[in-house]
C-alpha cells in the first residue's frame, strides 16, 4: 500500500509565511501530509490540547526558527517552543532548521524586547542539541527539507497513513465514529451558545432580584419540647451565581449544585439570626425540590447554565451542569477581587474569606 506520512511543521507564523509555503510544497512533492498552526492555532488551552493530539498523530516533526520567538503561553514559554518540547517528550523524529544569518533578517521580523530575545537565543541553543541544519532563503529551506526528510524517513521508518478502503477495520471504524460524534457534539454546543446569546432576558428576574426560602427547624429538647422556629431567608440571583458558579465551571454534578445553594441559605441564616445559626447544623438546611427546580430553570432561561455534555462512564448516572460562557463572564464580574480604595489604609490588600470558611 502507498503510505503517506504526516509531518508537523512548527514555527512562528507571520514572519515565516513564505518559508512555510516552500516547506509545505516540498512535503506535498514527497507525498507527505503537512500539519501545523494554520489549522490548529495555539490560542487557548483547548486548542493546545488539540495540537498535542495532532503531534501525537504525526510521523515526523519539522521546526523552522528565525528572528521571532512567538506568542507566549501561560508559563511565559512560546507556543513554538512548547510544540518542540512536546515533540521531543513523545519521541517524534525531529529535524530543525535555523536561519544561517540572523543579522540579515529584516528588523520587522525580529524581536524588539531584550527579554524575549534572551528566550529566543536560549531556545536556539536547545534546538542545536538536536539534528539541526541552517538555511539562507525560503527556496534554500524547501530544498533542504526535501533532502533531510528523505534521509529521516530511511533512518526512522514510520507507520504513515493509507487510504480508508485499505484500513477501515472494525476498530478504526469505531474510532472514526467517535470522532464524528465529537464533531457533532461541538457543533451542537456552538448552536446552543449562539441561541443563548440571542435570547432577550431583560424581562426575566435576575441580578439583584430577590428569591425567598422559608426554613423551619425543630429545636425541641428533653426540657423544652415542641419548639419550632421559622425564618424567611432572602438572597439574590447574583448571590446564587456567586455560590454555585465555581462548582459548575468545567461541569459539576447536580448534588454539588444543590449543596452550594444550601450553603448560601446557611450563611444567610447566620446573617439574619446568629443565635439560630449556632444552634443548627448545616445538614439540617432544607432545599425544597420546587425551589431548586425554579432556580435551575431560571438560570437556564438566563443563559447562565446548560446541561453537561462530557462523556462519562456507563456507571455514572449523575446529572451534570455546566456554566456557559455568559455565566463565566457574570461569575468573574461578581467574584473577581477589586483593588481596595487607596484611601482606606486599614483594609488595603486584605481579603475577606468569611464566606469560604462559613461551612460548619
Amino acid at each position: 500500500m502507498d503510505l503517506k506520512h504526516q509531518v508537523f511543521v512548527s514555527s512562528t507564523y507571520k514572519d515565516l509565511v513564505e518559508e512555510r509555503q516552500h516547506v509545505i510544497q516540498a512535503l506535498l512533492e514527497l507525498d507527505c501530509i503537512p500539519a501545523g498552526m494554520e489549522l490548529f492555532p495555539a490560542t487557548d488551552e483547548d486548542a493546545w490540547s488539540l495540537i498535542q493530539e495532532v503531534i501525537d498523530d504525526c510521523d515526523y516533526y519539522i521546526l523552522i526558527l528565525a528572528g521571532k520567538y512567538g506568542s507566549l503561553g501561560p508559563k511565559g514559554v512560546s507556543y513554538t517552543e512548547m510544540e518542540f518540547d512536546y515533540a521531543l517528550k513523545v519521541g517524534k523524529p525531529i529535524i530543525c532548521f535555523l536561519h544561517a544569518n540572523p543579522g540579515d533578517i529584516p528588523a520587522s521580523k525580529t524581536e524588539k524586547k531584550e527579554e524575549i530575545n534572551i528566550k529566543l537565543e536560549s531556545f536556539k541553543e536547545k534546538v542545536k542539541e538536536k539534528h539541526c541544519k541552517f538555511y539562507n532563503t525560503p527556496e534554500d529551506l524547501g530544498g533542504k527539507v526535501s533532502r533531510s526528510l528523505i534521509h529521516l524517513k530511511k533512518k526512522h521508518p514510520a507507520e504513515g497513513w493509507v487510504k480508508g478502503r485499505y484500513a477501515m477495520t472494525p476498530e478504526i471504524k469505531a474510532e472514526f465514529d467517535q470522532m464524528r460524534a465529537k464533531i457533532a457534539e461541538l457543533e451542537l454546543e456552538l448552536v446552543k451558545k449562539t441561541e443563548t446569546d440571542d435570547i432577550d432576558t431583560s424581562d426575566l428576574v435576575q441580578g439583584d432580584d430577590i428569591i425567598k426560602s422559608k426554613q423551619t427547624f425543630n429545636l425541641s429538647s428533653w426540657d423544652e419540647p415542641d419548639i419550632n422556629e421559622e425564618i424567611m431567608v432572602e438572597f439574590t440571583w447574583n448571590e446564587v451565581v456567586k455560590y454555585v458558579g465555581p462548582a459548575l465551571q468545567g461541569e459539576g454534578n447536580e448534588e454539588d449544585f444543590k449543596y452550594k445553594i444550601r450553603l448560601l441559605i446557611y450563611h444567610k441564616i447566620d446573617q439574619l439570626n446568629h443565635e439560630l445559626y449556632e444552634r443548627i447544623r448545616f445538614t439540617r438546611i432544607g432545599l425544597p425540590l420546587v425551589l431548586f427546580d425554579r432556580i435551575k430553570v431560571q438560570l437556564q432561561a438566563l443563559g447562565l447554565i446548560e446541561p453537561g455534555t462530557k462523556r462519562r462512564s456507563v456507571s455514572d448516572n449523575k446529572t451534570y451542569w455546566n456554566l456557559t460562557t455568559k455565566g463565566e463572564k457574570l461569575l468573574l464580574n461578581l467574584q473577581a477581587r477589586r483593588k481596595p480604595d487607596t484611601n482606606d489604609q486599614d483594609n488595603r490588600g486584605e481579603v475577606d474569606d468569611t464566606e469560604e470558611n462559613g461551612d460548619k
